[in-house]
């Protein structure tokens, strides 16, 4: 089942005081926007979804759309929506290589999610292995081919270790994408041990920390399927439920979506497929002017409209760079 919103701070609140004891991708940071009068333009996805089950979306404009900094309302300069010839979508498909063998069973849901993208999409396979990441196929417009690359994962839990730090890795070295926008799809039991047990908890996980920040420095977005753990950490419920919390604050914070199915693997990934297939073909490009400042950081934000039956989803910050010296 997909985790509401409080269900997802539930288990964060849980996770926190429960505790008793590439090679082919070329490395390029975004150069920062240049400054307009009513301050730094900063672009972010921003997905609409229905409050009412099966409702029909409206297609919103750039007067639809309120974005915040901190209680200041900021100005929209720009949306897009990402629809026919805008919809121009790299997906990355990124497996936790310390996974139950098992998940090859929802392959063929993947393959035909995959099936079903617009035309423009392209497709990229990644596995993540001790705090790296290993490129099975880079971004293509074959997506048979990039498909052809999933295999088992390893299914050792050696190499869960630093599974936060890969996708940090992944998000440092996708090149800047001008026009286009990054989706990832996170296979994962969310269970991060790298700098031990207890820094699995969501709160306390400076390696998670990092990855939301390089995400969302990036704008890219996470949606993740929970995925049983290989060995003995799938009969450790404590783990297994700070790995759930940890793909929740990882979605949530980056503008994505978890899913989970009780503490296993799903018997069929299509149900969550299907939901995030209706949020790709819901998103906008919003561009607003964040609020100058003399030192390049995050601000945050939260992103609002008043059209009746429809919510947005965003990144809850975004970077905003400094002045540029003359």
């Amino acid at each position: 089942m997909r985790p509401t919103r409080m269900h997802r701070q539930m288990a964060l609140v849980l996770a926190l005081f429960g505790t008793v004891v590439f090679p082919g991708l070329a490395a390029a940071q975004a150069s920062a926007p240049a400054a307009s009068p009513d301050g730094s333009p900063v672009s972010v996805t921003v997905t609409a979804t229905s409050k009412e089950k099966d409702q029909q979306l409206p297609e919103l404009s750039k007067a639809d759309f309120l974005v915040y900094e901190g209680k200041e309302r900021r100005p929209v300069l720009n949306v897009v929506p990402q629809k026919g010839p805008d919809d121009k979508l790299d997906l990355y498909i990124v497996v936790d290589d310390s996974i139950d063998s098992s998940v090859s069973l929802n392959y063929p849901d993947i393959r035909n999610f995959v099936s079903e993208l617009p035309s423009t999409a392209r497709v990229g396979v990644v596995y993540t292995m001790n705090g790296t990441v290993q490129v099975a196929h880079d971004l293509t417009d074959d997506r048979d081919a990039a498909l052809k690359t999933l295999r088992l994962p390893l299914g050792r839990t050696g190499v869960a270790g630093g599974i936060y730090l890969s996708l940090a890795d992944l998000a440092k070295r996708l090149p800047a994408n001008a026009g286009r926008r990054y989706t990832l799809l996170f296979l994962s039991s969310g269970i991060d041990a790298f700098r031990g047990v207890r820094s699995t908890t969501p709160g306390i996980n400076p390696d998670l920390d990092t990855a939301i920040d390089r995400l969302n420095r990036a704008n890219i977005p996470v949606y993740s399927i929970y995925v049983s753990p290989a060995a003995h950490f799938g009969r450790g419920l404590y783990l297994v439920s700070n790995g759930q919390s940890c793909l929740s604050r990882l979605a949530e914070e980056t503008g994505g979506e978890a899913y989970f199915q009780g503490f296993n693997t799903p018997i069929s990934m299509k149900p969550f497929l299907d939901e995030m297939r209706g949020h790709l073909t819901n998103q906008y490009e919003v561009t607003f002017a964040a609020k100058a400042r003399k030192k390049a950081g995050f601000a945050y934000i939260k992103v609002k409209t008043e059209t009746s039956g429809v919510d947005l989803e965003a990144a809850e910050k975004v970077y905003v760079g400094g002045e540029t010296k003359q």
